[in-house]
């Protein structure tokens, strides 16, 4: 951990940089929504500790956060309104939520409440675009940033690489501890190390199989892009691709033991996408067994992805997991 302070602006740098005012956190708020309910709190849970330190610092906070691809700031069913009245309570503070934030800064600079939650990011172009005045617009609001929105950091928008370049910044608790932990299975991970990859979007997950090749001892694929993987990741000796069921839906009970049998022999386990349409109990059987595995397993394990933590909660086997 001492490595990664040095290398990542932390919340006491920012602190003595910016004394007083409003800090803008960037969070991880892409939750499951089920009816307008949220199904996991497990992402708003990681922000709390960052969110709590800056507040007993005496900080305003501007929470700014994605759900989802929304097709624009029509599509309700992407708003993060329903974050409001879980945070509330997570956090014990009032929240006020504002939708028209772009159009109106004055709302959220002059909010009575401690903590204002904006409305989806990716309502506005602007920010999937990494547009400059996107960013400048967001800086506005506050004296300073923090960074704990570690599953976008990949993403090349504005209020994950625009925006820290415009204010202060630092990274949070959350996101420095999930950095450190990566860093060590990375660099010295307990053997085998098995990556277990699923899921459905083939163009995010193939480049991620490709990244592994070098590092990883087995890769397990399941899900669609089991189905859909090119053909020379298909045949590397390193990955084993899970057979499907007819309709495509879910893996083969044969497959995911087969997946099991592995996972028991690790040292080190990755897993990152669920099996099936777990969504659906008719589909939920590869995804129940290879979590059962990784649950049980010695090895150290590492679980990543919305749809893959909703599926330990609803399985209750989230206390099971290292990290």
């Amino acid at each position: 951990m001492t490595d990664i302070n040095q290398r990542l602006p932390q919340l006491e740098q920012l602190t003595e940089q910016v004394t007083g005012g409003s800090i803008l956190v960037r969070c991880n708020y892409d939750v499951p929504l089920e009816n307008q309910q949220v199904g996991d709190t497990t992402r708003i849970e990681d922000s709390l500790q960052t969110l709590t330190e800056l507040l007993q610092a005496g900080y305003k906070l501007v929470l700014a956060a994605h759900q989802g691809r929304p097709k624009g700031p029509d599509d309700k069913q992407h708003s993060l309104k329903p974050i409001q009245p879980v945070l509330e309570d997570l956090l014990g503070e009032k929240i006020m939520f504002v939708a028209d934030w772009l159009e109106n800064p004055s709302v959220v600079q002059q909010a009575p409440t401690r903590v204002v939650l904006l409305e989806n990011l990716r309502f506005h172009a602007g920010e999937t675009d990494n547009s400059p005045e996107f960013a400048q617009r967001l800086a506005d609001l506050a004296q300073g940033y923090v960074n704990e929105a570690f599953a976008n950091c990949h993403r090349q928008h504005a209020s994950m690489v625009t925006l820290p370049t415009l204010l202060p910044s630092a990274a949070g608790r959350h996101l420095t501890e999930e950095v450190a932990v990566l860093e060590q299975v990375r660099h010295n991970p307990k053997r085998p190390l098995v990556v277990v990859i699923g899921g459905a979007k083939v163009e995010t997950k193939a480049p991620l199989v490709s990244a592994f090749l070098d590092r990883a001892d087995k890769i397990l694929v399941g899900g669609k892009i089991a189905a859909e993987l090119p053909q020379q990741l298909k045949q590397h000796p390193k990955v084993t691709v899970a057979e499907l069921l007819p309709d495509g839906k879910d893996i083969t009970s044969q497959s995911a033991n087969q997946f099991a049998a592995v996972i028991a022999t690790a040292g080190t386990v990755i897993w990152n996408g669920t099996m099936g349409m777990f969504e659906s109990e008719g589909y939920r059987l590869g995804t129940e067994i290879v979590a059962r595995a990784v649950h049980s397993a010695a090895a150290f394990t590492l679980i990543g992805g919305g749809d893959t933590e909703a599926a330990l909660t609803v399985l209750d086997l989230e206390d099971g997991i290292d990290h």
